[in-house]
């Protein structure tokens, strides 16, 4: 699933939050300097009182600065002429409609299952060469450790690897995170608490999302990246309910946290929507700040040139791959922008209730985290954050997604051939046999 901008693409439906916008500064412009402006006695200095920046309606993220103000909408050709402004976005609402189906919605269930038991423990044991071996492991870690695809239903699975994350920080932008899960290993921690609900301590995580795909990043049991540590950055309500700013905030928390404690980190995006420039500019202001980011393309079957910020050119944008026949999901957004698929298809991972049976989402929400455990893998190894992109590329597997997925479907032209890899064998990039499988249409259900 994915939160998108929509929606948590994830996912989410785009309204105006009432005479709130975001308000972005020149370049160079300080906050400083606006209030010095503020306090003169021209015509316009009530304009100024008004955008008076203080702690709590101001944001910073690199060269991207921006005031969060309301005023009523026969204000904005005035404001758009005070010299300081560079442009004035709408702080648009989102709401997150697909969430466990008995909790927030009338009947329905699109991606999100309690499965009915928890799955066996796993077994670990490491060989000669250093490779880890995790026997009963879930099929979407089985899928990044070896070439081929795996096309049976019920396994077993085993997932392979070297490096596990260790002292890498993982941001996880998103609903929360049940923290307290044993499956963490207390390697998950809280952030920063932007959209309400738990405490000033304590997290709560009351949609799942977060958690599942926190869990898929680097819980024991479901996690690529299983020494990493865990950030929860929570700017999804308890409705599933956002703004743009909420997101801008959590965005700019995480990146001042990395340079303050000048942390080697890498931040989740599993979230998105349609075009929003300021979206675009505070994430690519944080990406050339120096914090690595990996976003879910969404899931609306449409192209992501078109979904903020999965459109940007240097962050990492992810795909879902349907695992079970190794295409392209048909919820999943495609086009130039997606540099790399993971499995987004009934992906397992922890459920937000820490005592109880694993959860089950679709989504590229759950392909993203899968990669940004790659990341953090990569990460470790010394990978720079401006070389992340071209040795994930590098990794991945070519040409293993069936060739049926772009021969019955013109609008996959544009559209990468590459399955993340964890590296943990150095072998051939592209495979012998590939699948020649049809995508599964049914998946067109989880379209949103």
């Amino acid at each position: 699933m994915w939160i998108p901008l929509i929606t948590l693409i994830s996912i989410i439906q785009t309204t105006f939050a009432l005479s709130s916008h975001i308000i972005q500064l020149h370049s160079g412009q300080s906050f400083g300097e606006i209030s010095q402006q503020g306090s003169g006695s021209d015509s316009s200095s009530g304009l100024f009182d008004f955008l008076k920046p203080n702690e709590n309606n101001t944001i910073e993220i690199g060269d991207f600065k921006a005031l969060i103000a309301e005023f009523e909408e026969d204000l904005l050709e005035n404001l758009k002429k005070i010299p300081f402004i560079n442009q004035i976005f709408p702080n648009s609402e989102f709401k997150l409609f697909d969430v466990q189906a008995d909790r927030y919605s009338e009947g329905l269930e699109k991606r999100y299952r309690i499965l009915e038991r928890s799955r066996s423990p796993s077994t670990f044991y490491k060989r000669d060469d250093g490779i880890t071996i995790q026997e009963d492991a879930p099929r979407h870690l089985a899928r990044l450790s070896q070439r081929e695809g795996i096309f049976n239903e019920s396994g077993p699975f085993e997932y392979r690897y070297k490096e596990t994350g260790k002292d890498i920080t993982v941001y996880v932008v998103d609903s929360g995170i049940s923290t307290e899960h044993p499956d963490f290993e207390g390697r998950a921690t809280l952030g920063k608490n932007i959209a309400g609900g738990g405490s000033q301590n304590k997290s709560s995580d009351l949609t799942g999302h977060g958690t599942n795909v926190a869990g898929i990043i680097g819980s024991k049991t479901y996690g690529v990246a299983k020494e990493a540590k865990l950030i929860d950055v929570k700017v999804i309500g308890a409705y599933g309910t956002t703004s743009i700013s909420s997101i801008l905030r959590g965005i700019e928390w995480a990146n001042n946290d990395r340079k303050s404690k000048n942390l080697t980190a890498v931040a989740n995006l599993s979230l998105g929507g349609p075009q929003s420039d300021a979206l675009d500019q505070a994430v690519q202001a944080a990406f050339n700040d120096g914090l690595a980011i990996v976003a879910a393309a969404g899931n609306s079957n449409a192209n992501a040139t078109d979904y903020s910020p999965a459109r940007l050119d240097d962050i990492i944008t992810v795909g879902a791959l349907d695992d079970f026949t190794d295409t392209i999901a048909p919820f999943s957004n495609y086009g130039s922008p997606v540099d790399i698929f993971a499995s987004g298809v009934k992906v397992e991972s922890l459920n937000n209730n820490i005592t109880g049976p694993p959860s089950e989402f679709y989504g590229t929400s759950q392909a993203a985290p899968s990669i940004t455990g790659i990341v953090a893998l990569l990460l470790e190894q010394g990978v720079s954050k401006d070389d992340l992109k071209d040795r994930l590329i590098e990794l991945s597997t070519k040409n293993a997604i069936s060739e049926e997925t772009y021969e019955e479907n013109q609008i996959y032209d544009n559209t990468v051939n590459r399955v993340g890899y964890n590296g943990v064998e150095d072998t051939d990039d592209e495979i012998d046999n590939p699948s020649t499988k049809k995508p599964n249409l049914s998946l067109l259900r989880y379209v949103s």
